[in-house]
């Protein structure tokens, strides 16, 4: 049993295995409990109870302190990019040439009698199939926690049965990695979440959350970080794999991007705009592709991060998993 005061104000998110998350100043994770899954919404702040576990907090909710953050879209329909955030400029999106003047027989070519400008083209988003070839053999590894993120940034959640064949494209399909910290193994959510996975295609990485303790005070430190175990299954499955998809906008990952692509492997980044990190983008294979401009070919059709419905997985987890050559 931890010590310390039970009762204190936390702000969930919440994952896409359903569970509304908390991290606490430890690193501990506190869960909101199930019977309050479908009253405790993503981005609100609530007074909790704490009922502590070796691993995790169990949170029962006890009082509403505010409501989620209203988000304000722009023009184009999507929520506006936090200012102290990195904004990468796309590979694709094209810079507006200046038109040259329309000049005819009984034109003046005088610059302030020039034709108008005709209006700029809109950008065309990146399709894998455009940088992909039939002999291209392909891998996909996932950061869970940080596409978690990512997708609360963009504002929907991936639907990975459908982003694991729409990266694959016609290339030839070799592995799907997607890697996760384990707090709760025995979370029935977790479990049906990572079935789903299993059945569409992905191997799994589960890795065990760590407790360390301060030998003279006893603070407990958590600490579940897969990027290791990330880094090592790139470089060492790279033989098997001419395109690698990497879905992560962690800069942890730039040297071991920099070291692939040093072995002609091509590696393409997979995140949102508001949490690609400026120094994997500098190395990283272009285009990246910004998960805000595939929602209507990625998204869930269960569960969105704004509506506030009930978080679940399909519930037919056995759907047909990729089609492996």
């Amino acid at each position: 049993m931890d010590i310390g005061v039970d009762q204190v104000s936390l702000t969930f998110r919440e994952q896409m295995d359903g569970r509304k998350v908390c991290r606490l100043p430890t690193g501990k994770v506190a869960l909101v409990h199930y019977n309050y899954l479908d009253k405790v919404k993503d981005g609100e702040t609530w007074l909790v109870q704490l009922e502590h576990q070796p691993l995790y907090a169990v949170a029962h909710p006890l009082e509403r302190i505010s409501a989620a953050p209203v988000v304000k879209l722009v023009p184009d329909g999507r929520a506006p990019l936090p200012s102290t955030k990195t904004t990468v400029v796309r590979a694709l999106d094209p810079i507006p040439a200046k038109p040259a003047p329309v000049i005819t027989a009984t034109q003046p070519t005088h610059p302030a009698v020039a034709a108008a400008p005709a209006s700029s083209s809109t950008s065309t988003r990146a399709m894998p199939d455009m940088f992909l070839r039939p002999a291209d053999r392909i891998a996909i590894f996932v950061d869970g926690a940080n596409m978690d993120g990512a997708c609360r940034d963009a504002g929907y959640y991936l639907d990975y049965f459908k982003v694991g064949n729409f990266l694959r494209g016609k290339a030839s399909f070799r592995a799907a990695y997607y890697y996760i910290a384990d707090f709760t193994a025995q979370d029935p959510l977790q479990i049906k979440f990572l079935d789903f996975l299993a059945h569409s295609g992905f191997i799994v990485r589960k890795k065990p959350v760590k407790v360390i303790v301060d030998r003279d005070t006893g603070a407990k430190t958590f600490k579940a970080n897969v990027d290791t175990e990330m880094v090592l299954d790139m470089v060492n499955t790279a033989d098997n794999y001419d395109v690698a998809f990497l879905m992560s906008g962690d800069s942890d990952f730039e040297r071991c991007v920099d070291l692939l692509r040093s072995r002609g492997k091509r590696v393409y980044v997979v995140s949102s705009e508001g949490t690609m990190s400026r120094e994997l983008s500098h190395v990283a294979d272009k285009p990246i592709f910004f998960i805000e401009d595939y929602q209507d070919l990625l998204g869930r059709t269960d569960k969105g991060v704004a509506s506030g419905q009930k978080a679940a997985v399909p519930s037919d987890v056995r759907m047909p998993a990729l089609h492996l050559e």
